[in-house]
């Protein structure tokens, strides 16, 4: 598996369709959501246990719409 960075997580998080996750935290790593739920540090942990060499990426989906730009 190639390297995971923080980046492609993001891009992964900004194009995923995140209506199941509202209100919750996801785990991600590898263009995949390993884990979510209320609890941040739960979800991180579960993610951890599945992928313990990864980088993963930790994100709050909001209750209500927000506009995200990512500036290049």
């Amino acid at each position: 598996m190639g390297k995971v960075s923080a980046v492609s997580n993001y891009d992964y998080f900004i194009k995923l369709d995140t209506k199941p996750y509202i209100g919750e935290w996801v785990a991600i790593t590898s263009k995949r959501i390993l884990s979510h739920g209320k609890d941040a540090q739960e979800v991180y942990k579960r993610a951890k246990q599945k992928a313990k060499t990864a980088q993963i990426s930790l994100a709050k989906v909001p209750e209500e719409q927000i506009l995200v730009l990512k500036l290049t």
